[in-house]
């Protein structure tokens, strides 16, 4: 990549950390490309050469924040970490992302376009389970989580909370507080303990 890609792809995350950024505080009827500009710090001209239009942005901000997460999440379980570690960073990303995000704006951001939300049902489908398959191995063959537990009924365990969390009545009822308590309690009943006790 060189300098010049390097500067426009810079200012392309600027305009997806923008664009997110009032999508999910206004959502996106009430959100123009002059605004998403002036919060970017470029032109208009500049989001309609690099997306098209509001609904080509929207789209790459969501498949752009998938794919990212996706690469961090896969790198962090193919690692060598011991599983404590990558539990911990595993969950400090939720939180994170939870704190950053106002999950009824971020869903209704996605359910607003069809395509997009073809996109994320399709990746969760086809990458969510490889992630898990392979957090679910190296908690078992680390002793974290009971061996006597299938990988297929603790995949379908995960999946269930996966799919609880994503319904658009939890979402409404839901705050990010109980969201994440709702991972801990996930993540430490799978391994039978706070993983802290552990480490501590």
């Amino acid at each position: 990549m060189n300098g010049f890609e390097r500067r426009t792809e810079r200012k392309k995350e600027k305009i997806r950390t923008a664009a997110l950024e009032l999508f999910c505080t206004y959502g996106t009827d009430k959100t123009n490309i002059n605004e998403i500009a002036q919060k970017a710090g470029v032109s208009p001209a500049s989001i309609y050469n690099y997306f098209g239009n509001k609904e080509g942005l929207m789209k790459d901000v969501i498949i752009n924040l998938l794919e990212s997460s996706w690469k961090t999440r896969k790198e962090l379980c193919e690692s060598d970490l011991p599983f404590p570690e990558l539990l911990k960073r595993l969950t400090s990303m939720k939180n994170e992302f939870f704190d950053q995000i106002d999950l009824n704006s971020f869903w209704a951001l996605i359910n607003a376009n069809p395509e997009v939300k073809k996109v994320v049902d399709e990746f969760n489908k086809t990458r969510y389970p490889y992630i898990v398959s392979k957090f679910l191995e190296k908690g078992r063959r680390e002793g974290y989580i009971r061996k006597e537990i299938s990988l297929e009924a603790a995949m379908i365990y995960l999946t269930m909370y996966q799919e609880v969390l994503i319904k658009s009545e939890m979402q409404k009822k839901t705050n990010n507080k109980i969201i994440k308590e709702l991972l801990d309690l996930m993540l430490y009943g799978l391994a039978g303990k706070a993983i802290e006790d552990e480490t501590e």
